[in-house]
């Protein structure tokens, strides 16, 4: 299970980091083949509960008669007979849900005599759960893979598994990358693309002058992450051609309070990334939905070519995700640009 409005982009992750096959996938969820193990599976941080599936029954009429089939074939799914406490829980589109205690108490006697485990309803041990999407035609019937402990979101900043996403839709990573955002804010993006291959990260942003924005903790005390103070517009601490990568969230314009409109903002600041951006570079901005036909104009007339777009949604706000790179250049016409093909 994912966060709601980010399937595409779960899927393109899933199939790069788990070599996944996807079977199903609705609005919040996905399922998928991976011969992956479960510890890397459960460590993504863009899945919020991740499920190994032990069996599956058709889907029926309610989730209460499902349960009442899945504990017949519950022997012959071979769970694991660890002796270990457990947990039995239901779930319907994402939702919690009961079962009458009948249903249950089978489903409890199956479950114990395969594991030779007992019943803790307050939890700790394993949890097996017993799940329906109303498009799957399926009941399934899975364990929870325990997670690591997500960092907190920082006010007003991008979500972890949400920067990640964003990070990996550029689908390369090099060790000598230098890597920018401009509009760095926390530096969630920053955050997350330092998981992968890098030389140098730089933070950018105008808080940091008058220290109205701070660096992720983690960020800052890392001698391989750089923070300026530069306007996005300019960029004048960097030389040009300097940057491999620029990854970057500009203000929406919905809670900013910005001294231009915030399409203004992305085209000005579009130059300056141009500048410093090698030609075999990437890019990838993420921009509120109702600006993305005046910033896709705008990728254009500064000489970008938009090899992928997304439509996301970041915390309930429509929001595109664009992903491309710099137009080459004729070397017989400096001022021609040469199309750039999709991927």
């Amino acid at each position: 299970m994912h966060t709601a409005g980010l399937g595409e982009l779960v899927a393109m992750s899933l199939a790069a980091d788990v070599d996944a096959h996807v079977v199903y996938a609705d609005d919040s969820a996905v399922v998928i083949n991976t011969k992956a193990a479960e510890s890397k599976i459960g460590s993504l941080a863009y899945v919020k509960n991740c499920f190994v599936v032990l069996g599956s029954v058709p889907r029926r009429r309610d989730l209460a008669e499902a349960v009442g089939t899945v504990s017949g074939q519950v022997p012959g799914w071979r769970l694991q007979r660890t002796g270990k406490p457990y947990r039995l829980m239901f779930s319907e589109d994402g939702k919690l849900t009961g079962v009458p205690g009948n249903a249950r108490a089978r489903l409890e006697a199956a479950v114990s005599r395969a594991t030779a485990g007992r019943l803790q309803p307050r939890g700790g041990g394993d949890e097996y759960w017993t799940i329906g999407r109303r498009d799957l035609d399926e009941i399934l019937f899975c364990r929870r893979l325990p997670r690591p402990k997500r960092p907190e979101t920082p006010k007003g900043g991008l979500a972890p598994d949400v920067a990640t996403l964003i990070v990996n839709a550029i689908g390369r990573s090099r060790p000598g990358d230098v890597v920018l955002d401009p509009f760095a804010g926390s530096g969630a993006l920053i955050a997350a693309r330092i998981q992968q291959p890098f030389r140098e990260a730089i933070c950018s942003d105008l808080g940091f002058a008058d220290g109205s924005v701070r660096l992720l903790p983690q960020l800052a005390r890392r001698k391989d992450v750089r923070a300026l103070s530069d306007d996005a517009r300019t960029l004048t601490s960097l030389p040009d051609d300097t940057i491999d990568v620029v990854v970057t969230d500009p203000p929406w314009g919905e809670f900013d309070q910005q001294d231009s409109p915030p399409s203004e903002l992305v085209a000005a600041a579009l130059g300056g990334i141009r500048r410093v951006l090698r030609d075999n570079g990437s890019l990838a901005m993420l921009v509120a939905r109702r600006l993305a036909g005046e910033v896709a104009a705008e990728w254009t007339g500064s000489g970008f070519a938009i090899k992928k777009s997304y439509d996301l949604l970041i915390n309930g706000h429509p929001a595109t995700l664009f992903v491309g790179a710099p137009v080459p250049v004729s070397a017989d016409d400096p001022t021609a640009a040469t199309p750039v093909p999709g991927s």
